[in-house]
């Protein structure tokens, strides 16, 4: 009898799952898009809930054990989360849209906690009330930088206010580039002064490792000093000090007389309206790059822009003069900027291939365009071989023109859907074709939605930062596949698993995994590699349910009822985190309707089940004989009360049938068939 209790609850755990590697299969052929992934999901899980509502909650309820079922419920609901929240932590979250919403919100909030601590740290914001820091915390950005990399460099907007989290920053002086002027380190600010006084730059910012800055904006600054009379008198002070004079006469170039002069009139204009003017503004340019706009080469994606976009591409381009020897980048640092040549020669060398001449540049030329449209690392080393006079574009100002300029977009989509933009990761980037194909289909989507562009380089270093993701993500199904093995192997130890149930599991398992591996393939995961996470889990709840019957199988009516309630309150959970707030996500109001259609479903399932016995609700003639009659099914010698003998029962299970209290409910499986037998005292 264990045998067969155990075989038929591992069928159906098979049964119940076989729609999760189906559902990975799929993604080979077809990808659905976020409407029908939303429609699918939440009819799975209407259809689950249904089925556990009626199968297990129903169930327990009718048999009067609410206070068992409740407890294990509450303790199943509580596990989950806990279990969930690890999981996600180590990178299981990236299984899904709504755990990977769930994770990245859960770190904001921790994010502004330490935000609000951290800027307390800092001579500026000291004292600040509570209510001020956790105005100012939303506004905060966090930038990780890697080793070699810039920050800013010298020249560029002051945008921001930066306060290192972790690692170290070296600033670089624009009078002596080769040379480091300070280190910083935890808790330091820079990028004060060039904020305070408006002024470009003056020096280069370059991760000296691997970097975490707090990036305060400009404008939230701005708009802190307007509502904060005491931050208005420190900001006071500060134009005041000796150090602002000394910052303006010898980083800015300005003549002792002229800077005093400025300082005068920004600290009047300061109290009078609590805003500063800019000392000195950012060379751009504008006109004579307009004249030129037309004849650039190596960046057609400039080419045919209307005029009002040509305006806007102007107002961001930065204007520079790099001198002789001065390298403008270095082979395998990420690109964070393209540069268009006024003047001036530039030399790319690839320093791997040292026998290959060096590609010369000239006027009109540009160079960095592909790898900073792709987010890629430089592939080449540029140098200016003589004095060069260059315009640039930054990665964040790329990124405000896809966002404003309709015509620039649709040609940034050209030269993806045309091919050049995999053709240059595969070659140059040396991507394999899926993951440029990958990063290309990503990038077309962001473009649709005015999103900005993938970065390839972020991707690497993101995959091999989370080399543990796929099996933190196993984890995350698997951890999800425990209630399900729970629940049907509690359904067969108190009767043959319901047609209603099976039916909301498969259905609540085929959108999860379909859903769940797009997801995962975008991380990079390969397709057999999912689909053998999927059977595996498949397998897993087969095992887990015919363990499960056998480990429960002595449990008393209470413990039974718990055991139901931990099944149910851990898969409920299941489905209030993960599956219905993902199907709102991708489908908004159609998830309503779907979800009663798959409720509906599942409860037209039951009504195709056959009736139970009389005896099966101790509504027999004689409870006593009916209790013997249903021991009788069991195989092995008993004792019959007078004495004879007969192939059935063991005699401890009728033993055990006596010593039950009088009108208890005692649940027998054979095989599918179920006998539940009130007893009464002879």
């Amino acid at each position: 009898m264990f045998e067969s209790v155990a075989w038929s609850a591992f069928v159906l755990g098979i049964l119940s799952a076989v729609s999760l590697p189906l559902g990975a299969a799929t993604t080979r052929f077809w990808r659905p898009d976020d409407r029908a992934t939303a429609i699918l999901m939440a009819f799975g899980g209407g259809a689950l809930l249904a089925a556990l509502t009626i199968d297990l909650v129903g169930s327990a309820l009718e048999r009067g054990h609410f206070n068992s079922l409740a407890l294990g419920a509450v303790a199943g609901g509580i596990l989950f989360v806990l279990l969930n929240r690890v999981v996600n932590d180590y990178g299981g979250f990236l299984r899904k849209a709504s755990t990977t919403i769930y994770h990245l919100r859960r770190k904001e909030h921790q994010r502004i906690r330490r935000i609000v601590g951290r800027i307390g740290h800092t001579e500026l914001f000291r004292d600040l009330s509570k209510r001020d820091y956790k105005a100012l915390a939303p506004s905060v950005h966090s930038l990780d930088v890697p080793q070699g990399s810039a920050v800013y460099q010298a020249g560029d907007p002051a945008e921001a206010v930066y306060i290192v989290a972790s690692g170290e920053v070296e600033l670089y002086d624009s009078r002596s580039p080769a040379q480091s002027c300070e280190r910083l380190g935890r808790d330091q600010v820079f990028g004060l002064h060039s904020w305070l006084t408006g002024a470009p730059a003056s020096t280069s910012a370059v991760a000296a490792s691997d970097l975490s800055l707090w990036t305060i904006p400009r404008a939230a600054l701005d708009a802190l000093i307007l509502n904060v009379p005491e931050l208005t008198q420190r900001v006071h002070r500060l134009l005041r000090s000796p150090q602002t004079l000394a910052y303006l006469v010898q980083r800015q170039g300005l003549e002792h007389e002229e800077a005093q002069a400025w300082l005068d009139r920004a600290a009047q204009r300061l109290l009078a309206s609590g805003r500063i003017p800019p000392v000195l503004t950012v060379r751009r340019n504008r006109a004579a790059f307009g004249d030129r706009l037309s004849q650039i080469r190596r960046f057609r994606l400039l080419h045919g822009l209307p005029p009002e976009e040509q305006e806007q591409l102007r107002d961001h381009l930065i204007y520079r003069l790099h001198r002789r020897g001065e390298t403008f980048f270095h082979q395998g640092r990420p690109a964070d900027r393209v540069y268009f040549i006024e003047r001036g020669r530039v030399s790319l060398v690839d320093p791997r291939a040292s026998h290959l001449d060096p590609l010369v540049l000239k006027e009109d030329d540009a160079f960095g365009g592909l790898a900073l449209v792709t987010g890629s690392r430089h592939s080449m080393t540029a140098v200016a071989m003589e004095d060069t006079a260059v315009w640039e574009l930054r990665r964040k100002d790329l990124d405000e023109l896809l966002y404003r300029a309709p015509g620039f977009t649709q040609g940034v989509g050209t030269f993806v859907r045309d091919g050049e933009a995999r053709d240059y990761l595969i070659q140059r980037q040396h991507f394999d074709p899926d993951k440029a194909t990958r990063w290309c289909r990503d990038a077309l989507q962001s473009l649709e939605s005015r999103q900005p562009l993938p970065s390839a380089s972020a991707r690497t270093r993101d995959s091999s930062h989370n080399a543990g993701a796929p099996m933190a993500i196993f984890l995350g199904i698997t951890l999800d596949g425990i209630p399900e093995s729970l629940v049907i192997g509690a359904s067969t130890i108190h009767s043959s698993a319901s047609i209603s149930l099976i039916v909301g599991l498969f259905l609540a398992n085929y959108p999860e995994a379909l859903s769940s591996s797009v997801g995962m393939g975008r991380q990079g995961i390969s397709f057999g590699r999912i689909l053998g996470m999927w059977t595996l889990l498949m397998l897993i709840t087969g095992l887990g349910a015919a363990i499960g019957s056998q480990f429960f199988m002595d449990a008393g009516p209470h413990a039974f009822a718990l055991i139901e309630g931990l099944a149910a309150g851990a898969m409920l959970t299941m489905i209030a985190e993960t599956m219905l707030p993902e199907a709102y996500i991708k489908g908004g109001s159609v998830v309503g309707l779907s979800t009663l259609f798959g409720f509906l479903i599942a409860i037209f399932s039951k009504t195709l089940e056959p009736p139970a016995s009389d005896a099966a609700h101790g509504f027999g003639p004689n409870p006593r004989d009916a209790r013997l009659e249903a021991v009788a099914q069991y195989q092995g010698p008993w004792k019959r009360p007078d004495g004879g003998q007969k192939d059935g029962a063991d005699l401890q299970h009728v033993n055990h049938l006596r010593r039950l209290p009088e009108n208890d409910i005692y649940p027998l499986h054979v095989g599918f068939r179920e006998s539940e037998v009130r007893l009464s005292r002879p």
